[in-house]
């Protein structure tokens, strides 16, 4: 974070100040975790369902913060700011550090891909600056309300560019993040079911995603996925402004034909999965290996690619951090291990679009492929014909094995069932031993491990892993 003043501080989000004389020492930083505040912080107290970071405000003192942000007067003399709503509070002074350092801005919002597009556009500005200067990404899910100013507060002078995600579970909320953000270049990624439940349908997703294009300047610019469900909707919504369009071969006819402004032509995937591709635009064309397998990531690269070219930065920048990029893990994340088996980690997330992508993945590769799947959270009263759907999905593909876990996977599994290999557990152990046991039986044989967040299926990974050990290929190779 930038050194700012208390007072500057409190300038910026209004607290009424309840020492003598002004607030002028120096904060070096901001929590909201009173476990990590270290000395020079601001602590704001925020409140939540379960917590209330006001019960832990003098201990935050006690480790050294300069002051602290409160909803209520607790008594701090001249340590404590009085605001009416600390997290609104949070927002503000992150709104106001990042005014402050001005970097071009990249916000990135969709169903999924958003870290894969994110980790893209780091690579590929980091390249650019050659050590000129730095970029700051979002870390890990510190996409909502609470996670969007954390990520901006962390910006120093030292930052040129700043990559962004935002996320959202229910309506109004990427309204406010991008309010804190105003990103130059604004990014849908895709739209599929995810947190339905807190939108009220598909459409409802969409319209929430949109939010993000509200902050846009007359400069700013606009990137959809010309492919997109959502299409004609984003074209009327977006009128009048700067709207950027990305898309592949196979995904509409004759890209180049489309309006498109970046898209993909002689699309190639190897054995493993990985795809080859000619990165076009009105004015060039770039052959790009990938190294991370899936068509989806074709789309995602389009997508980085994009948002790069929106502010002007070199194609050859782009190729290169397009090709040097290796999977996230979590994400894609291959495991060769000694007993023949490969592991693929996908397991951080999942929803409808992100699972489809998986089981297409596993449909390229050779051998024996099992499909694991945990539930998919947040779906809505559609949830169990979602999963029917991607039980359908999987079983079209070609995927030899299903194996399900949880109450909602139940559904994909008889969907998948029939002539074909599919097999329901009641908790993740037995799963995982029924696993082993094949991998004994089956001397080549990859596993693609994908589900929600609330299924903790990187349990189900850490237990194969833990049963084996790696081959001489480092863990966390790509399947290229």
């Amino acid at each position: 974070m930038i050194k700012v003043s208390l007072n500057w501080v409190n300038e910026h989000i209004q607290g009424h100040w309840q020492g003598a004389g002004e607030p002028t020492p120096e904060i070096t930083g901001v929590s909201i975790d009173s476990r990590t505040v270290s000395p020079g912080d601001l602590f704001i107290a925020i409140k939540g369902p379960s917590f209330d970071g006001h019960n832990y405000a003098q201990q935050a003192l006690d480790q050294g913060a300069v002051a602290v942000v409160v909803s209520r007067d607790m008594q701090l003399g001249d340590q404590q700011l009085v605001v009416p709503d600390t997290r609104y509070a949070l927002g503000q002074l992150a709104a106001a550090v990042k005014r402050e350092v001005a970097p071009v801005t990249i916000g990135i919002t969709g169903s999924s891909g958003k870290t894969t597009v994110k980790e893209m556009l780091a690579r590929i500005l980091t390249l650019h600056l050659q050590g000129r200067g730095e970029v700051l990404a979002t870390e890990g899910n510190f996409n909502n309300d609470i996670g969007v100013p954390l990520t901006l507060l962390r910006l120093t002078h030292a930052h040129q560019y700043a990559v962004v995600e935002l996320g959202a579970n229910h309506r109004g909320e990427i309204a406010y993040t991008t309010g804190l953000t105003k990103p130059d270049v604004a990014l849908i990624n895709n739209i599929a079911p995810a947190h339905v439940e807190g939108f009220g349908g598909i459409a409802g997703v969409a319209r929430a995603k949109m939010e993000i294009f509200r902050e846009l300047s007359s400069t700013g610019v606009a990137i959809t996925p010309a492919h997109s469900d959502f299409h004609d909707l984003f074209v009327r919504e977006l009128e009048g402004k700067q709207h950027w369009l990305f898309s592949y071969e196979g995904a509409v006819e004759k890209p180049a034909k489309q309006g498109l402004t970046v898209w993909a032509e002689h699309i190639e995937l190897d054995p493993q999965g990985c795809a080859a591709f000619d990165l076009c635009t009105a004015k060039s064309r770039d052959r790009v290996q990938l190294a991370m397998p899936g068509l989806h990531n074709v789309s995602n690269a389009l997508a980085a690619a994009s948002c790069c070219l929106a502010i002007e930065i070199p194609m050859t920048s782009i190729v290169q951090g397009l090709s040097e990029l290796q999977p996230v893990p979590g994400r894609m994340w291959v495991h060769r291990l000694e007993n023949g088996l490969t592991v693929i980690d996908d397991s951080y997330n999942a929803n409808v679009g992100s699972v489809r992508a998986a089981i297409d993945v596993l449909s390229t590769l050779p051998g024996h492929c099992i499909f694991v799947l945990g539930d998919m959270g947040e779906l809505g009263t559609d949830a169990r014909a979602y999963h029917e759907e991607v039980g359908v999905y999987a079983r079209e593909a070609g995927v030899n094995e299903l194996y399900t876990v949880g109450v909602l996977s139940q559904s994909a599994n008889d969907a998948f069932s029939g002539e074909h290999g599919a097999r329901h557990f009641d908790n993740k152990v037995s799963l995982t031993k029924a696993l082993l046991q094949l991998v004994q039986e089956r001397p080549a044989l990859t596993v693609l491990v994908k589900g929600s967040r609330s299924a903790h299926m990187e349990q189900v990974v850490a237990a194969l892993l833990a049963n084996s050990t790696h081959t001489n290929e480092q863990a966390g190779d790509t399947v290229c």
